[in-house]
């Protein structure tokens, strides 16, 4: 229901209605808006992709802490048989108590050897007692972690879910706008020819062989291959071909990589696009990239200053 309000509002907005046809946008205003939808569908993919990554990390969290609970409480029990054994022997060592056992000493070193024995007995229930306390607090503490990653992620969930809901109303919205305005096609007039590169060595080579055979593949937000990506899916594909492992977002990838200036920048490095960076492409050269440009559009080569560049960045195996 939530997803269908948003494409009759999106697309009546974009469209018009039809009792006022001739008050509908032209093709260059509908291709501005498209441009615009598509770049705010792109940061709401970006920051469910972000949204993907923190759950992530949440349930590996969740799984290292679920293993350490069980060898935290066997070693709590084992403690509290301690002190158990502990407050026995001392009763045993004395008969009737520490006060009757020093009085019922025969002999003066009978006297000084039960107070040392006493004494270490003493010292011993304190560090039990002090272990046994630290035990329970890292055990409570632990559930305590627990409960809480369980909240942060049944809430990580819910955000996900409505953010799904928000990209599937705007890619509906969009495809609506694509179909009156290029019934279906690219809104990208020229397609950009670039000769694949030789042989490069070392893993740039590896990531640009990669991307090259990707082109035409669609775009899909979320996906991460092998038969359609996005933005952030494909980068992280072609360097992980050359054994990195980059996190499904363009803003962590950008945090995950060694900061370039233009004049450095080699085949294989990434490029990032927009002050709050939500794209990014893999450069092949000649200021050209190849990236997984949008909603509708398939992956293709484009000049890097088609966007608003941020920066860029080079995996750390370089």
């Amino acid at each position: 229901m939530h997803r269908l309000i948003i494409v009759i509002l999106l697309a009546a907005v974009a469209l018009g209605s039809p009792a006022h046809a001739a008050d509908r946008p032209s093709t260059g205003e509908l291709d501005q808006r498209i441009t615009a939808a598509a770049h705010r569908l792109e940061v709401i993919v970006e920051q469910y992709n972000e949204s993907r990554e923190d759950l992530r990390a949440n349930l590996a969290r969740q799984r290292t802490l679920g293993a350490r609970i069980g060898p935290m409480t066997e070693d709590l029990r084992q403690r509290r048989h301690l002190m158990s054994g502990l407050a026995a022997r001392t009763y045993q060592r004395t008969v009737r108590g520490p006060t009757v056992a020093l009085f019922s000493a025969d002999d003066p070193h009978e006297f000084v050897a039960k107070i040392v024995g006493l004494h270490e007995l003493a010292a011993q229930q304190q560090r039990a007692v002090r272990d046994l306390d630290l035990a329970r607090q890292r055990v409570a503490g632990t559930r305590t972690t627990l409960r809480r990653l369980a909240d942060q992620e049944r809430r990580a969930q819910t955000q996900l879910s409505a953010r799904k809901t928000l990209v599937e109303g705007e890619i509906a919205a969009l495809e609506q706008m694509r179909r009156v305005a290029y019934g279906g096609g690219s809104r990208y007039a020229a397609v950009f020819r670039f000769p694949a590169p030789p042989d490069l060595a070392g893993a740039g080579g590896k990531v640009v062989a990669f991307a090259f055979a990707q082109l035409g593949k669609p775009y899909r937000w979320g996906a991460t291959g092998p038969r359609a990506y996005d933005c952030s899916g494909l980068t992280l594909a072609a360097w992980e071909r050359a054994g990195v492992s980059l996190p499904h977002n363009a803003a962590r990838q950008y945090g995950a990589t060694a900061h370039l200036d233009r004049s450095d920048i080699k085949p294989g490095d990434l490029v990032f696009f927009y002050g709050r960076i939500s794209h990014v492409g893999v450069y092949i050269g000649d200021g050209m990239m190849i990236h997984a440009p949008e909603f509708g559009e398939n992956i293709r080569i484009a000049p890097i200053d088609q966007q608003p560049i941020h920066g860029f960045g080079r995996p750390s195996s370089r």
